[in-house]
């Protein structure tokens, strides 16, 4: 893909330990990924040992705001293309290269082509692409912030009619609205849609066969406890947020979790390790 398309990952104070590891997972599962630029706030994630990224601090979060650090990042760079990923998509696969690259050929050969999702993405009607074959246009969708290759222009283009001081969650919504009047194409792989597993919108999907397979390590602020065996097999694991969470990791390595469980499954009854532990994490944060 060269040097003329990059990889841009936002983070702040509170999630630069889960941009760490989505940072290692990315080397890990891409391993000739595009340059990656990480923005961070005071604390930087721990990149010791990985290639390819550079990290940029912008100071305070309360004086550079997402979408500020953002814009501000991009009106200084001149790929027109780059792909967004947020600080806790966690690859869990092999990046299909053949899609993403077939993606940026698109974006680079038509202008009208704002976003490209490098994932399943909810929309009222999918119509096959002229001239691109597996790659279909997205009628009626929202923007959405899931791993995307976006067009530089466009994403400017809406950002400078909002609110500098909006967050990520703020821009899906603004976004959605104001595509309607700053039109473009929003287009992706002809991917079917996955099996619903339970969640927030298209995190509840699941996301094995995507362009860019990951786990949202995070929601509304706090790790997803579900996703901690995922870690485990990678060899990782969340920071501890108090005291809860390194009980609960002790618990795990000497087996005594193993055996809680399997009573939990005898019984049918919970044994309140869940509740303790964040009443624990409360009582005693780090």
């Amino acid at each position: 893909m060269g040097n003329s398309f990059v990889i841009l990952v936002p983070t702040c104070d509170t999630h630069a330990a889960i941009a760490g590891i989505s940072l290692r997972l990315l080397n890990r599962y891409w391993s000739n990924h595009p340059p990656v630029h990480v923005l961070h706030d005071a604390v930087a994630p721990d990149v010791a040992g990985l290639s390819g990224i550079e990290l940029h601090e912008c100071g305070r979060e309360t004086r550079s705001p997402w979408l500020q650090r953002m814009v501000r990042f991009l009106t200084c760079r001149e790929e027109e293309l780059f792909l967004l990923m947020l600080d806790d998509y966690a690859m869990c696969g092999r990046a299909r290269t053949e899609l993403i690259a077939e993606g940026e050929r698109v974006m680079r050969e038509d202008a009208s082509v704002g976003l490209f999702p490098l994932c399943w993405y909810p929309a009222a009607r999918r119509e096959p692409r002229s001239g691109s074959r597996g790659i279909v246009t997205l009628h009626g969708t929202p923007v959405l912030l899931q791993a995307a290759i976006w067009r530089r222009s466009w994403f400017l283009e809406l950002a400078s009619k909002m609110d500098p001081r909006t967050s990520a969650w703020g821009f899906e919504t603004a976004a959605t609205q104001l595509a309607k009047q700053c039109r473009r194409d929003i287009c992706s792989a002809d991917i079917p849609e996955p099996r619903y597993l339970g969640g927030h919108l298209v995190d509840g999907f699941a996301k094995g066969d995507w362009p860019v397979p990951y786990h949202n390590l995070m929601h509304r602020g706090e790790p997803v406890e579900t996703d901690e065996g995922f870690l485990r097999d990678e060899g990782l694991a969340f920071p501890s947020r108090g005291m809860g969470d390194t009980v609960a990791k002790v618990a795990q390595a000497t087996g005594v979790a193993r055996v809680v469980g399997a009573i939990e499954t005898i019984t049918g009854r919970e044994c309140g390790c869940v509740r303790r532990r964040r009443e624990l994490n409360r009582r005693v944060p780090y």
